[in-house]
């Protein structure tokens, strides 16, 4: 968990600090022991000897000598004798304890209150999440872990319910920890960190589903590079379709989220492979302007995938004017989408536009081997000028084709 976790025990201890002097505040001033008697009702009474020793405890603390009030509280314990006794004594010295800031005794309080029946039910669960907080600060995480689930048995709600995920994932126990983060964002849209906790769960886990499903709506609500690249990693890991791996590469392109030569490289080899030597030199020289890809050798991978796409893309640009012509002339959609391949890579995305949108009418989509392949282009083009209705129609009619639905959500979800 990283930096999160280092100061999570520092956030642990300003809100413990904070809960020991909520609770003591109103500890005095609740409790029944000095309160008028109530004939209509009777109630538990504290023995003689225990209401002589604990009122000037009491009257100690009112004038704010805490010292005091809990040296008197401490006479007063060891003559209780009843269960109902020792509870209001120990509430007296829990708020003595909270005023000096005596963290130690006051959690040791706490403990010997919640043994008691007379501690009233509404109060535990405070006092388990005070319990629960000091353990993490302490690193006695068995004992957090404990206190934390009773805290969430008295109404802990969604802070116990995250206080427990992190417990055991602070020890890398993806087996509880991810049972404990999945009921904490159950109904609910779980945060950024919390999706990447789960993330990291899953893998750790190898639930490949639940991790592709987490991966995907970090990318729709977070669109981040990582979240995108180790998506295609997750996809590549299915064998995703050729053509659908190149959309998503061009997705990223697009939204210049590459940085690794790796990346560049990769996204290159597969543009040349599709017929688009133009778009893999642009990914080339961009890669080589951010110094991610670096030319050593004539022979190394880089380089001779630069000289390939600077060859094939200067054969291209003299040859699409004809290509074009030849592709209006005939009856092929085929021809028409190849062409409007050229104008994507060469950047004149209206005349992409114009060929592949040609390609595809009723009378020439008869001919294109990959219409779904065909559309992501039509969408790219148009929202690389953009046309935003016209590139998702475009992409929706692509994501009716299984191979290419996980490369058109994710343009859809941009847009």
């Amino acid at each position: 968990m990283g930096k999160s976790q280092a100061g999570f025990g520092s956030r642990v201890g300003a809100v413990l600090l904070g809960a020991c002097l909520g609770l003591t505040a109103t500890a005095l001033v609740t409790a029944p022991a000095l309160a008028a008697e109530k004939k209509e009702e009777k109630k538990p009474e504290l023995s003689p000897k225990v209401r002589e020793k604990l009122k000037p405890a009491g009257e100690a603390l009112n004038k704010g000598d805490a010292e005091q009030g809990v040296a008197l509280s401490k006479q007063a314990l060891e003559v209780a004798v009843t269960d109902y006794d020792k509870v209001q004594v120990l509430l007296y010295l829990r708020n003595g304890y909270g005023r000096l800031k005596d963290l130690p005794n006051y959690v040791a309080t706490e403990e010997q209150l919640l043994a008691l029946e007379s501690f009233p039910q509404e109060e535990r669960g405070k006092a388990y999440q005070t319990l629960a907080q000091w353990s993490t600060q302490q690193k006695d995480y068995a004992k957090s872990i404990e206190y934390t689930q009773k805290w969430q048995q008295y109404g802990g709600g969604p802070e116990a319910d995250t206080l427990l995920w992190q417990l055991y994932l602070m020890q890398h126990d993806c087996t509880h920890g991810i049972v404990a983060l999945e009921k904490a964002v159950a109904g609910r849209e779980a945060t950024e960190p919390e999706l990447r906790q789960q993330n990291a769960c899953y893998y750790e886990l190898k639930d490949n589903t639940k991790r592709q499903a987490i991966m995907e709506e970090l990318v729709r609500r977070f669109m981040k590079h990582d979240y995108v690249y180790d998506l295609l990693q997750i996809y590549e890991e299915q064998k995703i379709d050729s053509h659908a791996k190149l959309n998503i590469w061009r997705f990223e392109f697009w939204k210049q989220f590459q940085s690794r030569e790796s990346e560049f490289v990769e996204f290159a080899e597969e543009a040349l492979d599709a017929g688009s030597p133009t778009e893999a030199l642009t990914v080339l020289n961009r890669g080589i302007e951010l110094k991610a890809v670096t030319l050593i050798a004539a022979s190394d991978r880089p380089s001779r995938l630069l000289a390939q796409a600077k060859q094939q893309a200067a054969e291209d640009k003299r040859q699409i004017a004809a290509l074009d012509k030849e592709a209006q002339a005939g009856k092929s959609g085929e021809a028409d989408v190849k062409a409007g391949l050229v104008y994507l890579g060469l950047g004149d995305n209206q005349k992409a536009i114009d060929s592949i949108a040609r390609g595809l009418t009723p009378e020439r989509v008869g001919k294109v081997k990959r219409p779904d392949d065909a559309n992501m282009m039509l969408g790219i083009a148009n929202a690389k000028l953009g046309n935003k209705d016209a590139a998702i129609a475009a992409f929706k009619a692509a994501q009716a084709d299984p191979r290419m639905a996980k490369a058109a959500t994710l343009w859809i979800n941009a847009l």
